[in-house]
């Protein structure tokens, strides 16, 4: 009997630290996802304007400096593409919150407002045609690009909620056998569901929650998966619903 209980004891906790370990893989994963995130938000916002500004300045005081210049603005966002590699195989290990398009739009109102600003210094400074500041060319540039920096914002504020109100994950399997799983493992579940095929994807509603799945084809044989108007009414559902789609 003693035996018995020590040996139940030991896949309780074998079961406990199994999971423990998982959580923090996963923990991890959302963090380096994050962190890629991060990265690309800060460098497009202020590293490569920044860049572009001295690019300009260059122009007027070192005109030596601006091809260097123009060449590591280039290598600098170029090199974006290394965490964003990262980020495409990370959503294929773990959820994580469909950020990267706000942050994305905050990148270019810092890209912008840089922009903006190194403009307006250099059409003070300068004694070179198209750049004084009498110049149509200037105001037009100017005013371009406030008019962008408004409809970014403008975009950023009608769109921000729903983007943060869900997450995603990739699979490396067809949308067809993506959207089997989840049907077979929600009726498993005694979930009632409603399945709405349309031309962009399949759509999952859960009833009794606002939670949405929505299935996508990334390319020919993997799928992105997102899990729509996350709150905090439906919080307790969605690991429940993540765990489905997983297949776990």
């Amino acid at each position: 009997m003693a035996v018995e209980q020590s040996l139940e004891q030991g896949k309780l906790t074998q079961s406990k630290n199994s999971t423990e370990v998982s959580l923090a893989t996963v923990n991890s994963d959302r963090t380096r996802l994050e962190r890629s995130e991060d990265l690309i938000q800060i460098t497009l916002a202020a590293v490569v304007p920044g860049i572009i500004a001295m690019m300009l300045y260059s122009y007027l005081l070192i005109p030596e400096l601006l091809p260097y210049l123009f060449t590591l603005a280039i290598a600098t966002a170029a090199l974006m593409l290394i965490p964003a590699w990262k980020m495409s195989k990370l959503h294929y290990r773990t959820w994580g919150l469909d950020s990267l398009v706000p942050k994305l739009t905050t990148s270019m109102v810092g890209m912008i407002y840089i922009l903006v600003v190194a403009v307006f210094g250099i059409s003070m400074m300068s004694i070179v045609e198209g750049l004084a500041p009498e110049q149509p060319s200037t105001f037009a540039t100017m005013g371009g690009l406030l008019v962008t920096l408004m409809v970014v914002m403008g975009y950023s504020s009608q769109t921000k909620g729903r983007y943060l109100s869900r997450e995603k994950r990739f699979f490396p399997h067809p949308v067809e056998a993506i959207e089997e799983r989840i049907a077979i493992r929600l009726e498993k579940e005694g979930r009632k569901h409603k399945r709405n095929k349309g031309p962009s994807g399949t759509e999952f509603e859960i009833e009794g929650t606002e939670l949405r799945i929505h299935v996508h084809r990334l390319r020919k044989s993997h799928s992105e998966v997102l899990v729509c108007n996350i709150n905090d009414a439906n919080r307790e559902h969605l690991e429940h619903i993540k765990s489905c789609i997983d297949g776990a």
